[in-house]
């Protein structure tokens, strides 16, 4: 892996937020799904998945002619 000085501070949190969690795959993962849990509102929707909820909605409207 090459050495990238402006990825470090990543590296670093990451690094420790995995020994916090006993370097275990699975609490690991469970500490970031609470998070992004936690913090939903925060999280920008997936690619492609912008303004679903709005196609959804209009879906369900019903249109001139149906």
């Amino acid at each position: 892996m090459k050495t990238d000085p402006g990825l470090q501070p990543t590296r670093d949190i990451r690094e420790r937020i995995s020994r916090e969690h006993g370097n275990d795959p699975r609490r690991l993962v469970e500490y970031y799904m609470e998070f992004q849990r936690r913090f939903a509102e925060r999280l920008r929707p997936p690619p492609g998945r912008e303004g679903a909820a709005e196609q959804a909605d209009a879906a369900d409207r019903p249109t001139a002619g149906r």
